[in-house]
């Protein structure tokens, strides 16, 4: 029997049902509106239709958990549509729709399935990536943090320091695309 759950425990990653339809949470805000009440709000995706959706609530609505099984896995490869992987556990493969920006083949992540089929890939929040192409700097281009675009293994553009070059590996956060340092 599935437990009941309150808006306000809808965080990022819990799969949910919201009458006949099943949503996965992939962004999670609360907002409190000055004498008005709470709301939260939602990005979440459609486990059937795989649709991205925004979705609002009052702090008191009610919702039916979904059990979900977590297992790791490791990325193979991706083509224009899929990234593909392999349980880490059983050894099957699997695809899931997804654009791939982050991960190399051989990398780890964790795939949520319910009921046997997996529906979503958690990727690590800091990657480590080599850099493929970026412009030199030049000498006294240095002050106040300057930055160039960078190209990165998996084609992924950010912005770098002027002293990063090509073929130094970088971490980016993959929640904001941004260089956070050296790796």
């Amino acid at each position: 029997m599935a437990a009941t759950l309150n808006s306000g425990q809808l965080r990022t990653g819990v799969v949910y049902k919201d009458g006949k339809d099943t949503y996965l949470v992939i962004k999670y805000e609360h907002v409190t509106q000055g004498r008005g009440g709470t709301t939260i709000k939602l990005k979440v995706k459609d486990i059937i239709s795989g649709a991205i959706l925004e979705k609002g609530y009052n702090i008191n609505d009610k919702f039916s958990s979904v059990d979900v099984k977590k297992s790791s896995a490791q990325f193979l490869y991706s083509d224009q549509d899929n990234c593909y992987f392999m349980d880490s556990n059983s050894f099957t493969q699997f695809s899931i729709a997804m654009e791939n920006r982050y991960l190399k083949s051989g990398d780890k992540v964790i795939t949520t399935y319910l009921e046997d089929k997996p529906i979503d890939v958690e990727i690590p929040n800091i990657v480590s990536l080599k850099v493929d192409y970026t412009e030199g700097s030049t000498k006294g281009n240095t002050v106040n943090n300057a930055l160039k675009k960078a190209t990165l293994e998996t084609g992924l553009e950010v912005m770098i320091p002027m002293f990063i070059n090509i073929g130094d590996t970088v971490k980016i956060n993959t929640q904001t695309n941004e260089y956070v340092g050296r790796s």
